[in-house]
């Protein structure tokens, strides 16, 4: 997995999640009320046996279908930015960029799912429901595919607004994700999902 990446989300998931016909559609009618979204976040992140790992901050703003962008402040900085067709990884510290098509890694990358259009969610993950009561529902997203860099995430909405988007990966380590300060419906100008590679840095294209 690309280091510290910061997209990668979650906490560990419940074991009493269930089948539902009806979830892949109930996620992403909520996700289509996030036409545009912007928030600060914070991450928090530890090894399977409870041990802490560190601890992230940021902004991330998201238009659908297919634009994204997460910054990450110090001292784990990082920022990906998708336009609808590539995402860019760029890593100040590596001084490096990692360039893919966004159909390739919206499946390993959690947070592009926010960004995603229907047809993707459906083809890329099995989605089953938990919790649902009182205007409060979490999903349960495994991914499809045998070699996605994560087990299973778990996005929680409150009366349709995102609150909380949560991961286990391969290894165990469980991360959890909040957001703040959230402004929907914003219409960002779609030159924040442009990414122009700094000077020097070396540009990996898996």
């Amino acid at each position: 997995m690309i280091r510290g990446f910061v997209v990668v989300l979650g906490l560990s998931l419940l074991n009493v999640a269930f089948a539902d016909d009806n979830a892949a559609r109930q996620l992403n009618e909520a996700l289509r009320q996030i036409d545009s979204m912007s928030a600060e976040f914070e991450q928090h992140s530890e090894d399977r046996n409870g041990g802490h790992r560190h601890d992230v901050q940021g902004h991330m703003t998201v238009a659908r279908p297919g634009f994204f962008r997460w910054e990450a402040d110090e001292p784990y900085a990082q920022t990906v930015v998708a336009d609808g067709h590539t995402v860019w990884v760029y890593d100040p510290d590596l001084n490096q960029v990692v360039i893919q098509s966004m159909d390739r890694q919206v499946g390993n990358t959690p947070a592009l799912l926010l960004s995603s259009d229907s047809s993707t969610i459906d083809h890329a993950f099995s989605v089953k429901t938990i919790g649902a009561s009182a205007g409060n529902i979490a999903f349960v997203l495994v991914p499809r595919a045998s070699d996605a860099m994560f087990a299973s995430m778990q996005l929680v909405f409150s009366h349709n607004q995102l609150q909380r988007m949560n991961l286990v990966d391969l290894t165990g380590q469980q991360t959890s994700i909040t957001f703040s300060k959230v402004q929907y419906h914003i219409h960002p100008p779609v030159a924040d999902f442009h990414f122009r590679v700094p000077a020097g840095a070396d540009v990996v294209k898996p």
